[in-house]
């Protein structure tokens, strides 16, 4: 405190804790931020010069206790819910935004296993998680594009299980994830709603990865993965025979739109925070004034903060609402709709912040770097299905008050 005031007084503001971090996961927060600068940092860079995926990163949070974010405390989880989910993904991606998407979908997957899955499934798989292995959730398809939650693939019965055939497109952590979520359609089913979901272990015959090269986002192996007459024993159905569109609204896209928004808001601060970094330190010779000496940049920096802080805070006060409806028991499907604002406003910031960052740092920012990485990798979100198009189409219907989905 008496820094604080020794601060202010001599007229240095200091910015409150609360506006960066939720009350009560400062310590959270705090020990990602270390992570991030002590095992994230270094190996980002490898990563996407190699396109390589980031293992030992994935490693070093799943040692840390946060591999299983969302899961109860009594179930072998970290039990920081909604909210510590979100706080742990922002900071990640300051630091390396290729290991955020791969730990974002691995959770995701977690807790679609958690929730929709059996007490023997639980016990099965969730050891493993936390002692490092990854899961992953193959749901997009060719044919339908950016509309994930639509599959055409199938899985017919077969004696005491299903025969899996599927293509599908962008799968992350393909070909190195232990597990798959493979969201596929049962016409056996008895349900109106056929989205049924199926565990398949990688080792399985029949289980095809290819490569993947991209823009950015080079580390998280996000590519096409065929299943060819794989057979899944009955034992690894996650859920009903078809009915499977509740637990796509209810935990799915929740903790997808979630997770990748916060990816892009960490985003979107690593890059400003290193233009930060180099303004401060590059001096001009000629005039003996700092990048951050000329009142431009220093606009530039205000506004690209601004906006980093407005998403940071639909972010958290979505978080809370999510947290509250879970403990009373409420769907999270009702929280879609903030969803598609917080991915939308996001995915836009991002592109803005990055390339701002980009040029407060001058033709430093343009050469093949950490700023440039950044650019590339938050180029990704407005991209991702749903697309910021279709999001804004769903926000505008709802507006207006006819159906969101046809």
């Amino acid at each position: 405190m008496a820094v604080e005031n020794q601060m202010y007084q001599e007229g240095v503001m200091e910015i409150p804790s609360w506006w960066k971090c939720p009350t009560g996961y400062e310590s959270l927060q705090m020990a990602a931020h270390e992570l991030g600068r002590n095992e994230l940092l270094e190996r980002a860079e490898i990563s996407d010069r190699n396109s390589c995926y980031p293992s030992e990163s994935l490693k070093a949070i799943a040692n840390a206790g946060w591999g299983a974010v969302t899961i109860p405390i009594e179930d072998g989880g970290l039990g920081k819910g909604i909210t510590g989910f979100a706080v742990l993904a922002e900071s990640f991606a300051q630091y390396c935004a290729s290991s955020t998407m791969c730990w974002v979908m691995h959770n995701a997957a977690v807790q679609t296993l958690y929730s929709a899955g059996t007490k023997e499934q639980r016990k099965r798989f969730i050891p493993g998680v936390l002692n490092g292995e990854i899961g992953a959730l193959a749901f997009s398809e060719p044919a339908t594009g950016g509309h994930f939650w639509n599959v055409v693939s199938s899985a017919p019965r077969m004696g005491q299980g299903y025969v899996l055939n599927a293509d599908k497109s962008f799968v992350t952590s393909a070909g190195e994830a232990d597990w798959y979520i493979v969201c596929t359609s049962s016409q056996d089913s008895k349900n109106e709603d056929k989205l049924m979901f199926l565990l398949v272990d990688k080792n399985q015959d029949g289980v095809n990865y290819f490569p993947y090269s991209a823009m950015g986002l080079r580390g998280n192996s996000s590519g096409p993965m065929t299943f060819r007459d794989v057979y899944v024993p009955s034992e690894n159905r996650i859920g009903t025979e078809g009915g499977m569109l509740y637990y796509n609204d209810n935990v799915i896209d929740p903790l997808f739109l979630l997770g990748t928004s916060a990816c892009w808001i960490g985003i979107a601060q690593g890059a400003l925070n290193a233009a930060l970094k180099g303004a401060k330190t590059k001096v001009h010779a000629d005039t003996g004034s700092a990048v951050t000496g000329y009142q431009v940049i220093r606009h530039e920096l205000a506004k690209a903060q601004i906006q980093i802080d407005c998403a940071r805070s639909m972010l958290f006060r979505v978080t809370e609402e999510m947290d509250r409806v879970l403990a009373s028991g409420e769907e999270l499907s009702t929280c879609l709709y903030p969803l598609w604002e917080l991915k939308t406003l996001a995915a836009d910031m991002v592109i803005g912040v990055t390339n701002q960052a980009m040029q407060i740092s001058g033709g430093r920012g343009y050469l093949t770097g950490q700023i440039e990485k950044f650019v590339r990798d938050g180029r990704a979100g407005a991209l991702m299905g749903p697309t910021n198009e279709i999001l804004r189409e769903w926000i505008g219907r709802t507006l207006i008050e006819v159906p969101w989905l046809e």
